[in-house]
């Protein structure tokens, strides 16, 4: 089993905070990291070899994926994550986590890994309880349309109507976190969607559309695991000022298990910069919810 990240020069220390988290936990102490190197610096790549991290480049032969990443090239992160088995050859099974991921609970790796062993697709869905609303807009306040993750994107990649029905009853999924085996049959299929979505699709968002089409109309399987795999911010978790760790805010406030800085650039650029958590006793503290292992403790 490979774990697998990957970063350009400017989201290194991000990904180093995700190293780190990593090598906390007794599991994780001597575990191999693969990653996939979007234009770090020398200096960069010689401080992971030295955390037992071994590089690699992703050598695309497919011309559209050559063209997004020379346009882009942290792209080859997001295009990378769906050709692990090519890039790691060697490993039977692939936990990847986002560069600006980190590990709080070893539990939720131990879900990714315990799914993809049953031949699914390990992965979190953004349909889930912490939705208050549905992303429907209204035309002209009387059409009222459901514009999912899914349908947007299907649309900008001009894939047809009998797909884009479909999808618009499939649940967006996180590409941000996912676990699969080598020898599973996703790969090629959500590479052959990769490919037709880079013909007029966005690459940035590629990766999610392309492991959802496969689920929903290949029918590959899949298992949506708990929000605690991947927690973005959005969700807005509860912080337990007696543990020192993030919680879910709903009973019985599990343990985040993969914190994701998704959709909030000034944490990710800084470690000054902090949010307002609320506490499980409903008192507020401003927080930067970077790793920090003398801030939270990891289990």
């Amino acid at each position: 089993m490979l774990l697998v990240t990957g970063a350009e020069a400017t989201y290194f220390p991000l990904m180093l905070e995700l190293i780190h988290s990593i090598r906390k936990h007794p599991a994780g102490k001597d575990m191999p990291i693969g990653i996939i190197d979007a234009g770090m610096t020398e200096e960069q790549t010689e401080i992971l070899q030295h955390k037992n991290c071994f590089i690699r480049h992703f050598k695309p032969s497919s011309f559209r994926i050559q063209k997004a990443v020379k346009s882009r090239k942290a792209l080859a992160v997001n295009l990378g994550k769906l050709w692990l088995d090519k890039i790691f050859p060697d490993y039977d099974l692939f936990v990847f986590l986002d560069a600006d991921t980190w590990i709080q609970s070893w539990e939720a790796i131990e879900f990714l890994i315990g799914a993809a062993n049953e031949g699914s697709l390990a992965v979190v869905g953004t349909w889930n309880r912490y939705r208050d609303s549905l992303p429907v807009h209204w035309y002209w306040g009387l059409i009222p349309v459901f514009r999912s993750f899914n349908l947007k994107a299907a649309y900008h990649a001009g894939l047809p109507l009998s797909v884009l029905k479909k999808m618009s009853r499939y649940p967006d999924l996180n590409a941000g976190v996912y676990a699969l085996k080598r020898d599973a049959p996703h790969w090629d299929r959500m590479r052959k969607w990769q490919d037709i979505i880079l013909k007029k699709g966005r690459p940035f968002t590629s990766d999610g559309l392309a492991m959802a089409l496969a689920c929903c109309v290949d029918q590959m399987p899949s298992q949506r695991l708990p929000p605690a795999c991947n927690y973005t911010l959005h969700y807005q978790p509860l912080y337990d000022e007696f543990k020192k760790r993030f919680v879910d805010p709903f009973y019985p406030h599990h343990p985040i298990g993969i914190m994701h800085l998704t959709g909030h650039k000034a944490i990710r650029s800084s470690l000054e910069e902090t949010l307002e958590f609320e506490s499980i006793l409903g008192r507020s503290y401003q927080i930067n919810p970077r790793y920090n292992d003398r801030k939270y403790q990891i289990s």
